[in-house]
C-alpha cells in the first residue's frame, strides 16, 4: 500500500481513485525492527514459526471468538507463502518511507478496523487529514484483514466509493 501512495504522487495520471485496507504512511520505527526480526524468524524457522503470532495479534477478538473461517483463511495464507519472499516483504516494509500524501489528488478511500494494530484508527484519520478530501471507514469488531473479517462491510464501502467517483 505504501507503494500504491507513492504511486499516486509521483504518476498522477496513472490513478484515477484510491481505496486502501489496513493503510499506512511508512511502519513507526519501533515497528521496523519488529519486521526485520520477522524477516529472520521465517527465514530460520519458516512461516510455521510465525504465523499464529501473526493470526493472534492481526485478528480481532471478534473474529477469533465468533468467525473460524477467516482465522484459518488467513492462517492458510500466511502458511502458503514462500518464507523467503515473505521475509523480503517484510524488509521492503521495514525500509518504506512515507509517500507526502498532500500531494494525493484522486479520491481516496481508507479502511481499517477498530482492533487493528497495523492500521490504528487514529493513525488511518490522520493519514486522512493530510489527503484532501479521504473518506474514513472504521470497521467494529475488526483486526488488520478487513477484507477477510469484515468481508461484506469492505465490498460496501468500496461499492460507494467507487458508484461516487463513476
Amino acid at each position: 500500500m505504501v507503494a500504491c501512495q507513492h504511486i499516486a504522487v509521483s504518476e498522477p495520471r496513472l490513478v484515477r481513485s484510491l481505496a486502501l485496507f489496513g493503510p499506512l504512511l511508512a511502519p513507526p520505527e519501533p515497528a521496523r525492527q519488529g519486521m526485520r526480526d520477522r524477516a529472520t524468524k521465517a527465514r530460520t524457522e519458516g512461516m510455521g514459526g510465525i504465523v499464529e503470532a501473526i493470526v493472534q495479534a492481526a485478528t480481532s477478538g471478534d473474529t477469533k471468538a465468533n468467525n473460524p473461517v477467516a482465522v484459518a483463511l488467513v492462517r492458510e495464507l500466511l502458511m502458503r507463502q514462500d518464507a523467503e519472499g515473505y521475509a523480503k516483504t517484510c524488509e521492503a516494509l521495514a525500509g518504506a518511507e512515507a509517500a507526502d500524501v498532500r500531494r494525493i489528488a484522486c479520491p481516496v478511500l481508507l479502511v481499517t478496523g477498530d482492533e487493528d494494530g497495523v492500521a490504528s484508527p487514529s493513525n488511518v484519520r490522520a493519514m486522512a487529514e493530510q489527503i484532501n478530501g479521504a473518506r474514513v471507514v472504521i470497521l467494529n469488531r475488526c483486526g488488520h484483514w478487513a477484507t477477510l473479517e469484515r468481508a461484506a462491510e469492505c465490498s460496501a464501502a468500496l461499492k460507494e466509493f467507487l458508484a461516487g467517483r463513476a
